[in-house]
This record gives structure tokens, C-alpha cells and sequence, in this order.
């Protein structure tokens, strides 16, 4: 029977037998690596929970996002192998995005029957994300991910499932990172991707990420020892993509300047998550002292008004996170939110301009008064 103090214990257990899991891994085996992150993914969740006084049930249903690629059949596998003593039920979800049309057919019914193989329940969908990217005028990738975190909500709320297991992993955060820090992120963007975090438009869901430090190359091993045969997506071998163009041109570049910097860009992320914790803390008590109400939603808008003359006494770097936690606020995610958006925001708004109108992105717009500010999204858009 499944109890969060034998967890707790097992994990205990995996980290005494094995000195430096967690470090280097270099005294474990890829399959010891994957599945001590993934109990300790599990039972991070589950003490997090508790301190919120709403401890998961037992057992936890959960959602499995498969795609039938190396990291997400590793991530699977590594739970289905474990679901008693981690107690869970977990459930398989496969989203074909149309964007392949054979291929992503058999990656559908391969994901298919690696569920029925391992006794797990699966659901499969089919998203045409061509057609949503172009009537919702965003890229590909953008539309995608939409469409994928959107599937995955409705599968973990027809079951019940609070939580969603995906599997990025620390190459995937590396890339993330540097991306990120190309595009001129701030420190929210350079902590990247987290172990554990809401889903971005469904906050009753949670993401959970066991092999964020586990490398591209220990997937690889897990899956060649445990007799694993994943899809390959050819697509992410061409350099269409801004990712694949980070991961197959720059990163090695980088690396001929240190070797190491895949794991330097996953230390970067630690380190901003660590200070971000401090800065929302912060952000959070000035939002709800300047913003004046939230208005209900009408006619596919949402908005919130903010006090000006109190935002403009602010610090310049609180004046620009307070601005985005307006934005999330209204949406739930700061998805195409750009710096440059912001600082002609700020610039706008410290000034003598008493009254205008201008878009933080093509959903989002700033109605500008003498004494406040009001942001405003358009619900139909409120996309992941």
C-alpha cells in the first residue's frame, strides 16, 4: 500500500545507496538515474500539496504525455514501471498535430500499443494546428502548444487527474534557456522550465517535469536498456526552427568555449528561480495594492485597471514585472509578451500622456487614463 512516508523513505534509500545522485550520476545507472528522479519528482509533488493542505489522493490519477519519442516514452515507462509504489494511475495522452500525416498516424497508434503493452489507459486526439496557427495568427510551434496543453487539460479534468507528467529534460532546458536569453528574457524567462508548475491556462492542474535533470543522453541509455524502440521525429533534425537551429548549430559552437555549458545554462535556471522567488514575493503584495478591480468578463474581454499614479512611484524593474502580472492576471500566461512591448508600456505611462491606447501583443491592450491604466485581453485568445 502506497504511503508518502514509504516514498519519502525510498528516496531516502535511492540517495544513501547511491552517493551524488543528483550531482554528476556518475555512480548510477541511466535506468537508476530516471527512476530516482522520477520518485523524487513525485514526492517533491506530494510534500508541496501537503503544505497546501490539499494532500493528493491516493492513488493519484495523472496524465501521461506521450508523443512516442525517446524522452516521453523514458518518462513513461519510468512511471508505468513504479505506479504502485509511487501510487498512481496513470493515464497515456497522445495528441497527433496534423502536421505529419502518416508519420503522426503511427506515432499515434504506436503510442497505442505501448499503453495496451503496459495495462495503461490511453486517449488519443487529432488537432489540425495549421489551420489554428493561421486563424490565430501565431507560428506553428506557438499553435502547437496550444493545442497540446489544451488536450492535456481536458484529459487530466475527464479524469480527475490533478497532475500532468511531461517529459523535458535538462538538454531541452539548456536550449530553452539560451533561446530565452537570445530573445532578451528578464529573469522570469531565464529560470525556464520548472520541476513542478500550474498549468498555463488551467491553474487546477500542475506540470510536473521528473527528468528536467536528466540529459538528453541518459533518455537515450534508459531507453536502449529497458529495450525501448521510440518514435523519431525526423522534423527535429531539420534547422526550420529556431530550437533545432539552437541545438544542432550553437550549442555545439558554445560548447567548443566550455564543454559544460549545457549544465552552466541549467545552473543559470536554478540560481534565477532561486532570486524570481524573492522578486514575486515583492511583485505580488505591490499588484494587489495598485490594481483597483477586475472587471468581469464581457463581450470575450477581460480587463484590470491599475492605479498610474502609484505604479509610477514604483522602481523601474517592479513598474515591469507589475505590468505582466497584470497581463497574466487577465490570461493566465505571458505567452508572445515581448520586452520591447513592456518598455514602450513603461515609457507611455511615465510620461505626461493623459490619455491613449496602444497593444502589449495582438490579444493584449493598455487603455491609458490620467489616474490609471487598464489591460485588457481578449478571452478568445486565452490560449496556452
Amino acid at each position: 500500500m502506497y504511503s508518502d512516508h514509504a516514498l519519502e523513505q525510498g528516496v531516502a534509500k535511492d540517495q544513501s545507496n547511491h552517493p551524488g545522485a543528483g550531482q554528476d550520476g556518475t555512480r548510477q545507472q541511466p535506468q537508476q538515474r530516471v527512476w530516482l528522479a522520477v520518485r523524487r519528482a513525485i514526492y517533491d509533488a506530494r510534500a508541496y500539496f501537503r503544505n497546501q493542505d490539499t494532500p493528493l489522493p491516493s492513488p493519484t490519477p495523472i496524465v501521461l504525455a506521450v508523443s512516442g519519442g525517446p524522452d516521453s516514452l523514458c518518462l513513461a515507462d519510468a512511471i508505468l514501471s513504479q505506479r504502485e509504489p509511487l501510487g498512481l494511475a496513470p493515464c497515456i495522452a497522445h495528441l497527433d498535430h496534423g502536421l505529419r500525416g502518416e508519420a503522426g498516424q503511427a506515432d499515434a497508434e504506436f503510442t497505442r500499443a505501448f499503453a495496451e503493452a503496459h495495462g495503461a489507459p490511453c486517449v488519443v486526439a487529432r488537432a489540425d494546428v495549421a489551420g489554428r496557427a493561421a486563424a490565430e495568427r501565431v507560428s506553428i510551434e506557438v499553435a502547437a502548444r496550444r493545442a497540446r496543453y489544451e488536450f492535456l487539460a481536458r484529459v487530466a479534468d475527464s479524469i480527475h487527474a490533478p497532475l500532468i507528467a511531461v517529459a523535458h529534460q535538462a538538454d531541452d532546458q539548456a536550449e530553452t534557456v539560451l533561446l530565452r536569453l537570445i530573445r532578451g528574457a528578464g529573469i522570469a524567462g531565464l529560470r525556464g522550465m520548472r520541476l513542478l508548475s500550474p498549468h498555463p491556462s488551467a491553474p487546477h492542474l500542475w506540470i510536473v517535469r521528473p527528468l528536467l535533470r536528466i540529459t538528453r543522453g541518459n533518455v537515450l541509455a534508459y531507453c536502449t536498456a529497458r529495450d525501448l524502440h521510440p518514435r523519431l521525429d525526423q522534423t527535429n533534425e531539420t534547422l526550420d526552427h529556431a530550437r533545432n537551429r539552437v541545438r544542432h548549430e550553437l550549442l555545439p559552437i558554445l560548447e567548443q568555449y566550455n564543454p559544460a555549458i549545457r549544465a552552466v545554462l541549467a545552473r543559470l535556471a536554478e540560481l534565477a528561480a532561486g532570486d524570481l522567488e524573492i522578486i514575486e514575493h515583492a511583485v505580488e503584495q505591490t499588484f494587489n495594492a495598485i490594481a483597483h478591480h477586475e472587471l468581469p468578463a464581457q463581450d470575450q474581454q477581460r480587463s484590470i485597471t491599475l492605479d498610474r499614479t502609484r505604479w509610477q512611484a514604483l522602481p523601474s524593474g517592479l513598474q515591469r514585472a507589475v505590468l505582466r502580472r497584470a497581463v497574466r492576471a487577465c490570461c493566465g500566461h505571458l505567452t508572445d509578451l515581448k520586452s520591447s512591448a513592456i518598455e514602450e508600456a513603461r515609457d507611455v505611462l511615465n510620461s505626461s500622456v493623459s490619455s491613449g491606447m496602444l497593444f502589449l501583443r495582438a490579444d493584449t491592450r493598455l487603455d491609458i487614463a490620467s489616474s490609471t491604466f487598464t489591460i485588457t485581453v481578449e478571452s478568445s485568445l486565452h490560449q496556452t
